[in-house]
């Protein structure tokens, strides 16, 4: 009899470590509390189209998600285009995506220009980041960058990424950052290149279900995990709204302290709590019936405009596909922050009021259709003391742990999510294929 194994969660992670786990001759069995698959990474209906619930972004540079693509035959349903960045700054619109602009772009002085282009430069060659893991991100951006550039470009990023929490911060979050990015670049002009999916993340979400069930596994969705059972000290299955299920092993991709609420009590201190804080996200989806800016991303300067960025997708991904121009409104927050509970239209005309302060009013029937996106815990926050600790995937026998928690030093993001899923879903086979530790 083959084993089985349990998986908690139907997001890329969960789906991804099914898949691979399926293909290999393990019974998967994935349960979803929420009505459809995918998570961070689903879709929504706008405007009687779908697209992605948040915004995301593929690079060249991707391997893992474009070699899953390749297996899922979603290859050739990858489009890539180049884009521009521009920064918004007391009113002003800069561009920053070629040489010409930078020379141009006066948020800085030229020479803290050169002296930041020269941190970014190092960055990209640095290869490491162990000297990075304790050291704080503002001393370190101050001594490189400068105090000016500091105040006038860093701190405002920051303070809107991380809601005015960002002096607990270790420099690697910058240093992964400008690497990550450094992977947009390419070609003799080295322009920004990105790439969406035809169909979007969801559409690989619906191969990986299709593929899971292929094998005879289940993805079954509205179905809560109540508690992990375990005997004996070890993990040996779920309990269901209609009772146990055993299992040979769980793997379960929520974070640690969510976790640890299906846990025992006694078993729950075995999970790495309280090394993490983390941020939440509230987005404004909107769909205009014209393109606002030819930028694919505007990183936002002035604190007045209460978001922490602006993305127009529909300058990567094809206008015809989501029927008209998508422009997310992101604003990462505290996941106790009151506009969690607040009203969605409130906070709806409230961004579509900022988007208009920086672009100019929208004319009558521009806006096709809008929505408000939100995800109490969508992103962890490594911090200084517990940055770089090694992360116990296996903390219990029987119980395996795959989550956005154990992405470091990489940010968030579909290729740092399938460097997690892939490696622990190959060690629980090993573990499975090993007759003493199943008996065990």
């Amino acid at each position: 009899m083959k084993p089985a194994v349990a998986i908690i969660g139907a997001g890329m992670m969960g789906l991804s470590a099914g898949y691979r786990l399926a293909r290999a001759g393990v019974h998967v069995d994935v349960y979803e509390r929420s009505p459809d698959p995918g998570g961070l990474a689903g879709s929504i209906r706008l405007g009687g189209e779908r697209c992605d619930r948040f915004y995301h972004v593929t690079l060249p540079t991707d391997d893992r998600v474009l070699d899953l693509a390749g297996e899922l035959g979603l290859g050739d349903r990858f489009r890539f285009e180049a884009t521009r960045t521009a920064f918004y700054d007391d009113g002003r619109l800069l561009p920053l995506s070629t040489t010409a602009e930078f020379l141009r772009f006066d948020l800085l002085p030229l020479h803290d220009r050169l002296r930041l282009a020269a941190f970014v430069a190092s960055c990209q060659l640095k290869k490491t980041h162990d000297d990075l893991d304790g050291t704080p991100l503002l001393e370190w951006l101050e001594r490189r960058c400068g105090r000016r550039t500091c105040d006038r470009l860093w701190r405002p990023l920051l303070d809107a990424k991380f809601d005015g929490r960002f002096d607990d911060l270790p420099a690697t979050y910058l240093w992964a950052r400008t690497r990550r990015m450094s992977g947009a670049r390419g070609g003799a002009r080295s322009r920004e290149t990105m790439g969406s999916l035809q169909g979007g993340y969801q559409a690989m979400i619906d191969r990986l279900v299709a593929a899971i069930r292929d094998t005879g596994g289940t993805v079954q969705t509205g179905i809560g995990v109540r508690e992990i059972m375990a005997g004996g000290g070890a993990v040996n299955g779920v309990l269901l709204a209609d009772g146990l299920r055993r299992y040979d092993a769980v793997l379960c991709t929520l974070l640690p302290a969510q976790a640890a609420d299906l846990l025992p009590g006694h078993l729950s201190s075995a999970l790495p709590l309280g090394r993490h804080r983390y941020l939440g996200v509230i987005c404004t989806v909107v769909k205009l019936r014209r393109r606002l800016s030819p930028f694919y991303t505007v990183n936002i300067t002035d604190r007045r405009i209460p978001l922490t960025g602006l993305i127009e997708t529909t300058n990567v991904i094809d206008p015809a596909e989501v029927g008209g121009h998508l422009v997310y409104l992101p604003r990462y927050a505290d996941p106790d922050s009151p506009e969690f509970a607040e009203d969605g239209d409130t906070i709806g005309q409230r961004h579509l009021a900022s988007l208009e302060t920086m672009f100019g009013p929208l004319a009558p029937g521009d806006l096709l259709d809008m929505t408000v996106q939100r995800a109490r815990l969508a992103e962890p926050v490594h911090v200084l003391g517990s940055a770089g600790l090694p992360f116990d995937a296996f903390p219990l026998p029987g119980l395996a742990l795959a989550s956005t928690a154990q992405i470091y030093p990489e940010l968030v993001n579909s290729q740092a999510v399938l460097g997690i899923s892939q490696p622990v879903a190959d060690e629980l086979l090993s573990r499975l294929s090993d007759p003493a530790a199943r008996a065990a």
